[in-house]
């Protein structure tokens, strides 16, 4: 068998104009596959909606249909890798040829903290042509290759396992990340940074925090008793040696 793909827009237009007495297709049929295609989400979409699902709506997300799955993981991994040229509307293209100048520097370096910091609230997709075409009239290809980006952000926005002992997160991280997909739709590169978030006592430690305040209060207030009750009692006393 075989296949001969045309776009969905002209695909749509061929229904609407199609005669209502078409053997083919009868009017209540094609309004509903009408109504179905124009309610199917397009990739960029998709994606859109994946970014609000974790991250809200306050972040800045870009789509990029660019062929960068030739990057190296050596040069990827490399922590002075210029991960934000990604998450602007044009794409610095120098950055899919980029090349370390030094030896790999450490993550707390100032420069390399300074560049991921840059990354935070923004997100990136890079999809290559080959894939974008292949997204436009592939269902189930569609749905594959969101279900690989989700993967990567469930795993790295998930609360850590671990606790600390009388410690509760109170806030929600501010990540920021670039994901690089092949022309099969599988993740080629990805990079996720965290701001780290906010961390307070838990409700059990605060009971105790609050119950050694109002010791210590109580504690205070009854030494302040105790002083005001030893300056009375010396006052009397100097006073009954002036009388005799």
């Amino acid at each position: 068998m075989n296949a001969f793909p045309i776009r969905q827009s002209d695909f749509l237009n061929f229904l609407s104009t199609t005669g209502s007495k078409s053997k083919k297709l009868d009017s209540n049929y094609k309004s509903v596959l009408i109504d179905e295609l124009k309610s199917e989400k397009n990739f960029e979409e998709m994606c859109s909606e994946t970014w609000q699902k974790y991250f809200g709506q306050s972040s800045q997300n870009y789509y990029h249909v660019i062929n960068a799955a030739g990057i190296s993981p050596e040069n990827w991994s490399h922590n002075d890798f210029p991960y934000q040229k990604f998450l602007a509307n044009n794409v610095d293209e120098s950055v899919l040829t980029w090349k370390p100048l030094r030896i790999n520097p450490p993550q707390l370096n100032s420069d390399v903290q300074s560049k991921l910091t840059a990354t935070l609230g923004k997100h990136a997709v890079i999809v290559p042509p080959e894939l974008e075409e292949k997204l436009k009239t592939d269902h189930e290809l569609r749905e594959k290759v969101i279900a690989n980006i989700d993967k990567i952000y469930k795993f790295h926005t998930q609360t850590p396992t671990f606790k600390m002992p009388g410690v509760k997160e109170y806030g929600t991280k501010i990540f920021g990340s670039v994901t690089i997909l092949n022309a099969e739709g599988e993740v080629e590169n990805c990079v996720v940074t965290s701001g780290g978030t906010i961390m307070a006592p838990d409700e059990e430690t605060l009971r105790q925090i609050e119950h050694e305040r109002a010791k210590k209060l109580k504690r205070k207030q009854f030494n302040a008793k105790l002083l005001e009750q030893a300056r009375i009692e010396y006052i009397m006393t100097q006073n009954l040696l002036i009388i005799r």
